[in-house]
């Protein structure tokens, strides 16, 4: 056979080397067979070992000169009978080739798995020459299936198990509870504050804080439970037990006493508020996917209250979860849609010496076709969770703007409407608003924008750039529910503000409570020295309109003067103005 010429069994055609290449490919055919990973020994059509290369030296442990001029059966092994070499050989006869795994020998006899592979090499008169074997240690890439495998269970971050190892390990230890009748205790952990390290100091604080948690968590917890990161600052362990709920409890009291500590990250101190919820197994559920559930809705329950603390689930919790992630996913599908099922309502603002209508408050209702009437501190609570608030939010301003011309012209008053602190990180919000005015040709001075305090908290800079800029195009701004939360007069004394609207917690005892009477006089005072209009919420009696008129008050909206109602309805009212 020619040097530049090959056949084998595989292949029905020849390999040709150009005769001007042909030093080139045998530098390349060498460097080949020298430095590939797998072994590969050349024989020739007696079994004659006459080339090995690097790697079946490093795995069988014999030099080449150990094996030149001998047989392959030097590397036997006492693992196959006479019939498996012959049908080896029967279909390299056959076929021309052979393939399979086959136990072997090294030099210091131990055995060895291999996946080998025998091809003939064939002359120009389909003879037989040679036979080239090439083969793998099975061992080898078994260890390296485990090290990958192994890598693959690890996060990256803190060096705990991941998600896949929760997935790989849950059915395991549910089916080993199973067996012994034992409970299992699903605890899942939320560290508590990471966003708002990332937020306000950068991603890179964000994973020191993870590891440290990470550190505390992994001293905390026994070598026989099961920890891992599943996202984010979110942990979850696996706790085999046949403890009572209070010894459980008291050990992940631990970890939140070991969360809650404050941790030095480089140049900056963190303290944390962690939050835990337990599902149990048999209790709870019978697989990975409810238990995992049940855990997530009671560590839902955890964080509203909070934080702080371990909540267990329970059935209650529970319903309230399903309730929550039905009006979300229907809220979410209604505005997808053309809503038919929301709608505008609108509470009238009056003056209180006049008892004269000058202004209302569009309210969002919710008759849903699968809950009936659901109530806005629900479903807005809800939205407020997630993105969906921004979608909210905007489809009330682009209703409102539909529906306040439906109002009559010489009568219609200033309306208002609030708008999520979400809504104010939201980097197009004042352009969206300003062209949602535009196409529905409406001036900005027609409405009011109202927002809480809790808007100027994450990011104040941004929050009074937007306000400054649409109060600058004529929308009036009111914050709302002054007198609940910090209630902080730099608010009153920096924020592009018009109006300021008392909530309905500092009025609902005015007539009987000396010191609710004295504060409301100061703000009226303070509010007129700023040059700001006040709104009073909450007025529901005739005392309560009379005393609050007496004391200067001269806007106010409350149920004393409408309950909030449909659109067609506040048309009917606007005819007549005077309310009461």
């Amino acid at each position: 056979m020619k040097m530049n010429e090959l056949h084998c069994g595989c292949c029905a055609a020849a390999l040709t080397v150009h005769p001007l290449t042909d030093c080139l490919a045998n530098r390349m055919c060498e460097s080949l067979f020298q430095h590939n990973a797998e072994g590969i020994m050349l024989t020739d059509a007696a079994a004659i070992i006459l080339r090995v290369n690097q790697a079946f030296s490093c795995i069988t442990g014999f030099t080449a000169a150990e094996v030149l001029g001998k047989t392959p059966a030097i590397l036997r092994s006492s693992h196959h009978d006479a019939s498996f070499y012959q049908q080896m050989w029967a279909a390299i006869s056959t076929t021309g080739s052979w393939q399979g795994r086959i136990w072997n020998r090294r030099k210091d006899n131990s055995v060895y798995q291999q996946w080998l592979k025998i091809t003939a090499i064939y002359n120009e008169q389909k003879q037989i020459t040679h036979y080239l074997s090439v083969f793998q240690d099975l061992s080898i890439v078994r260890l390296h299936d485990q090290q990958r495998r192994k890598l693959l269970t690890l996060d990256n971050l803190t060096g705990l198990g991941n998600r896949e190892l929760l997935v790989s390990r849950f059915p395991q230890i549910l089916a080993q509870c199973r067996a012994l009748n034992l409970m299992l205790h699903v605890v899942w952990i939320d560290g508590g504050q990471l966003t708002q390290v990332n937020q306000q100091h950068g991603l890179k604080y964000g994973d020191l804080l993870i590891k440290a948690q990470a550190q505390t968590l992994k001293a905390a917890v026994s070598p026989e439970q099961t920890l891992v990161r599943l996202y984010a600052d979110d942990y979850v362990v696996l706790a085999v037990s046949a403890c009572t709920d209070a010894a459980v409890e008291t050990q992940l009291q631990g970890f939140i006493d070991g969360l809650s500590q404050s941790y030095l990250l480089d140049d900056i101190q963190v303290s944390t508020t962690p939050a835990i919820g337990v599902a149990r197994y048999p209790l709870d559920g019978d697989s990975e996917e409810l238990l995992l559930q049940a855990a997530e809705t009671a560590l839902f329950h955890a964080k509203k209250q909070g934080g702080g603390r371990v909540c267990f689930y329970n059935a209650r919790q529970a319903a309230a979860s399903v309730r929550r992630h039905q009006i979300k996913h229907l809220l979410s599908a209604e505005l997808s849609a053309v809503p038919s099922e929301l709608s505008l309502y609108f509470q009238a603002k009056v003056v209180m010496q006049s008892r004269k209508i000058c202004g209302a408050e569009v309210l969002l209702r919710w008759c849903s076709a699968q809950l009936g009437w659901v109530s806005p501190a629900e479903f807005i609570a809800i939205a407020e969770e997630s993105r969906l608030i921004i979608h909210l939010d905007r489809w009330v301003i682009n209703e409102l703007c539909r529906v306040v011309q439906l109002l009559p012209e010489q009568r219609r008053p200033l309306i208002s409407f609030n708008v999520s602190a979400r809504q104010l990180s939201e980097a197009d919000f004042a352009d969206w608003l300003l062209n949602c005015l535009q196409r529905h040709n409406l001036p900005a001075a027609a409405l009011e924008m109202e927002v809480t305090e809790s808007a100027f908290i994450d990011n104040p800079a941004q929050a009074m750039q937007l306000l400054s800029r649409l109060r600058q195009q004529g929308l009036r701004i009111a914050l709302d529910d002054f007198g609940t939360g910090y209630s902080s007069l730099v608010y009153l004394k920096n924020m592009p503000l018009d109006t300021v609207k008392i909530d309905r917690s500092v009025i609902f005892d005015v007539t009987s409570n000396y010191k609710s009477q004295c504060i409301l006089k100061r703000l009226h005072a303070m509010l007129q020295d700023l040059q700001l209009a006040m709104v009073v919420e909450g007025v529901e009696t005739e005392v309560q309109h009379q005393l609050l008129h007496n004391m200067g008050c001269e806007v106010a909206q409350g149920f004393f003067y409408g309950k909030p109602m449909p659109v067609e309805q506040f048309c009917q009212l606007l005819q007549g103005s005077r309310l009461c």
